[in-house]
């Protein structure tokens, strides 16, 4: 990755030469390629071209970097038509190529590739390329390819067993499973190197049956000596019914020394209610991260019965001086949901010290289901000029309204309405799924129809993605035919998710297919970056993130997504991330920063690519790019405290971090002070 170091000399050619050189040792031949090729291959993927005859003409290069690189774009790509084309060269006389060739047609998603991968593994030698074969088949295969890949597997060479469970793992990431492949699954854990990729695909296919017969070999996993396998352990267990693993969970709740293992344990005795005085314990535990999620399972334990609730211990945990206020600010939301009326007294004003306190006091107003609360929350939604407390405003004011008389409601919906004149694309999503509740007439919702004509209308997909989405969908529910004109535009959109959803709506009032159908002009590409900006890829090797807490140093990803890299340099150098928050924190799965709204739904007002790459994969530690669905990257970006490879391929990796002490460190609202590049 630091090649541009060494072969500075060749600094004049675009540095994207240099960001697709790969660790493998024919890749560096890409140093040899005029500027022209590497950058025409790149900005080909980046425009979506995938049948393009310019980007398939590569295929059949005489350079093996060519052909590698092409067919990387296509996997980006995912055009299901070019299968034919990627199919002849799983027998390239290059194992990179022959490697990169079983990806791409994982990629696709075709059966008939899948047919042909399962073939190649019968005379592949190359243990890469048998690897990547495995993992394809795991990303395209059917039920009938699942099975097919069990009744094969003693006739695999032992050493493929860790590849077996990796594409085991790709299956139950698409909830593809049966019970053939848990028992042999569960045969896998006692092999030492394939046991991490077992026990992640066992969680993932979550079978009750599969982990009440096998119980005594996950209870084995909480004394291994990996965390990582402690973690997914203790996942299985919250589907077992026995004492022994209730006791067991209980004690790596509150003993493991790695604090994700504790948050994994204490996630799965959400589902005991036997531990609900356990919980209340872990509550004021001194690690943020599990006390938080002792709160959180405690209230999904409570939350259909909240008789169950202990209202005088929570209300002990919040008149406690030695509890964390984060956490005293999720525990009034569980005493509002037991005393109803009574805890307002027990919530106070509705100021926070911070925002988030702020919207959680809030949505503890909403959770007593008072009409007297809902002055309270009024006066939020008016002065407060933070987006997450009028998000937490209008769900809260939503779960009171919706036990309202038509006064009431109408008042809500009024609100709702308003608040989508502060052009935020948080506030306009929570407000769209207010217009959805059935609970509100649809002859109420009716009356505010022609307002949110007015703003679809004003939006643009840049910024108001999924909120324009959702405005669909309520035209879709309520079917005025008045919303035709509206959905017509959404028809002729650039964006395939508006497209889909109004499609839909134009079916669910017309009853007839759209007569509309949109036509993809490549030429109609609008990069976010000029040809001169690819130089910075030359330039910087990473970034530090500066924050209270200490530095997070990223290295760049270059070779997996170049684009997305030189996207994070631009904006860094803006200084567009300095002073942001980390809006986001889920213990033992990510951290994520780099939203201008700092609720979730901000961005640069534009689009990036997602880019994929083998190598990529969601390791602990991994940075990469939230999304709103394929393509739709912008500036927030995540780290992940474990291993999360049910987001592999899916959420673009544009760097790695080693500084997993930091990042563990993170809670929500802690700011990033500046980000320095290197």
């Amino acid at each position: 990755m630091n090649c541009c170091r060494a072969y500075s000399i060749i600094i004049i050619f675009s540095a994207l030469v240099i960001l697709l050189i790969a660790v493998r040792p024919n890749i560096l031949l890409a140093q040899t390629l005029p500027q022209s090729k590497s950058e025409d291959i790149l900005i080909l993927k980046d425009k979506r071209s995938g049948n393009s005859e310019k980007l398939l003409a590569y295929l059949v290069s005489d350079n093996a970097w060519e052909r590698e690189s092409a067919l990387l774009a296509l996997a980006n790509i995912q055009d299901s038509s070019t299968v034919d084309q990627i199919i002849p060269l799983l027998s390239d006389e290059s194992s990179t190529v022959r490697t990169m060739a079983a990806f791409a047609l994982g990629m696709v998603a075709k059966p008939k590739g899948t047919a042909l991968l399962f073939r190649r593994l019968s005379v592949e030698r190359n243990e890469e390329c048998v690897a990547e074969i495995f993992n394809a088949i795991g990303l395209s295969g059917t039920p009938d390819d699942l099975k097919k890949l069990i009744s094969q597997s003693e006739d695999y060479k032992p050493e493929w067993k860790p590849y077996v469970a990796q594409a085991i793992i790709r299956f139950a990431n698409r909830k593809i499973k049966d019970v053939a492949t848990a028992r042999y699954t569960i045969s896998l854990l006692e092999d030492k190197k394939s046991v991490i990729n077992a026990a992640y695909a066992l969680m993932r296919m979550s079978d009750t049956v599969i982990i009440n017969t096998y119980e005594e070999k996950i209870l084995r996993l909480l004394n291994n000596t990996s965390p990582l396998l402690r973690m997914w352990g203790a996942t299985m267990l919250g589907a077992s019914e026995s004492p022994v693993a209730l006791k067991k969970l209980i004690r790596s709740a509150q003993t493991d020394k790695d604090w994700r293992v504790r948050v994994n344990a204490i996630r799965a005795l959400k589902l005991k209610q036997s531990a609900k005085e356990s919980l209340m314990k872990l509550i004021e535990d001194k690690n943020m991260h599990v006390a938080l999620a002792a709160v959180v399972s405690y209230d999904a334990m409570t939350a259909n019965n909240p008789q169950f609730v202990d209202s005088l211990r929570i209300i002990g945990i919040v008149n406690s001086s030695t509890v964390a206020p984060a956490v005293k600010d999720d525990v009034r939301k569980i005493a509002a949901r037991r005393m109803g009326e009574r805890a307002l007294q027990l919530i106070g004003g509705w100021k926070g010290k911070e925002p988030y306190a702020t919207a959680q006091r809030i949505r503890a107003y909403g959770e007593t289901r008072s009409l007297d609360a809902i002055p309270m929350i009024k006066e939020a939604i008016k002065h407060s000029g933070s987006s997450l407390v009028l998000i937490a405003g209008i769900e809260a004011y939503q779960s009171i309204a919706r036990q309202g008389d038509d006064v009431v409601q109408k008042d809500f919906l009024k609100t709702a309405t308003l608040l989508f004149g502060k052009r935020d694309a948080g506030i306009s999503y929570t407000a769209a799924l207010a217009f959805q509740d059935t609970s509100f007439r649809k002859e109420i919702r009716r009356i505010y129809l022609s307002a949110l004509y007015d703003v679809y209308k004003g939006m643009n997909s840049a910024a108001d993605l999924e909120p324009m989405v959702e405005l669909l969908n309520i035209f879709a529910e309520i079917a005025d035919s008045a919303a035709l004109p509206v959905i017509e535009q959404g028809l002729a959109a650039q964006d395939l998710v508006i497209r889909t959803a109004a499609e839909k709506a134009y079916r669910a009032i017309t009853g007839e297919q759209s007569p509309v159908r949109f036509v993809r002009n490549p030429e109609e590409y609008n990069p976010f970056f000029r040809n001169d900006d690819l130089q910075l890829l030359s330039k910087y090797s990473g970034a530090d993130v500066i924050t209270l807490r200490g530095k997070i140093r990223i290295v760049f990803e270059k070779n997996a997504a170049p684009l997305t890299v030189l996207n994070f340099i631009m904006l860094s150098q803006k200084k567009f991330f300095d002073g942001l928050s980390f809006h986001r924190v889920v213990g033992n799965f990510v951290i994520q920063g780099g939203d201008p709204l700092g609720n979730g739904s901000g961005g640069p007002n534009y689009s990036i690519r997602t880019e994929i790459h083998p190598s990529a994969t969601y390791r602990t530690g991994a940075v990469g790019m939230a999304s709103a669905g394929k393509d739709t990257e912008g500036s927030q970006w995540f780290i992940t405290h474990c291993p999360t490879p049910h987001l592999d391929y899916r959420y673009t990796i544009f760097g790695y971090t080693s500084d997993t002490k930091v990042v563990n460190s993170i809670m929500i609202g802690d700011s990033i002070e500046r980000v320095v590049l290197f």
